[in-house]
């Protein structure tokens, strides 16, 4: 588990967008198949901070070696999936996704990261 001594590094705004770009790509592209595509691109975009097989990541944050956790613990979201769902919740709203980028290049930590309880931070490589 973590050890209580050590202090995770918030990742930068540089590190979380282009994950978010690389996650926004990947779900578009699922919706290009035929029928299905859509509801396959939509699951992604909900469940991409929880995904089991990536150890709590997305394609796009394990690519930049980044995570979102739940706080205070600093667990993988694999054990709280209802809060990468709230998480991919807030960029389909009207309004919310704008209200929520503000808070992203206001203060640096998204409205969804404070209604999930949940951080952006460096994923440890000794984790296994």
């Amino acid at each position: 588990m973590s050890e209580p001594t050590k202090q995770a590094l918030s990742a930068p705004l540089t590190e979380r967008i282009t994950a978010a770009i690389i996650d926004l790509i990947i779900a578009v592209g699922l919706c290009f198949f035929p029928r299905v595509g859509w509801m396959f691109g939509l699951i992604y975009h909900l469940m991409r901070d929880a995904l089991p097989f990536l150890k709590g990541q997305s394609f796009g944050k394990h690519l930049l070696k980044i995570k979102t956790v739940a706080l205070p613990q600093n667990e993988s979201l694999t054990a709280y999936p209802e809060k990468s769902v709230i998480r991919g919740l807030v960029t389909l709203i009207p309004i919310v996704n704008l209200i929520d980028l503000w808070f992203l290049f206001s203060k640096g930590k998204r409205l969804a990261d404070k209604w999930a309880h949940t951080d952006v931070i460096y994923s440890e490589e000794s984790e296994k």
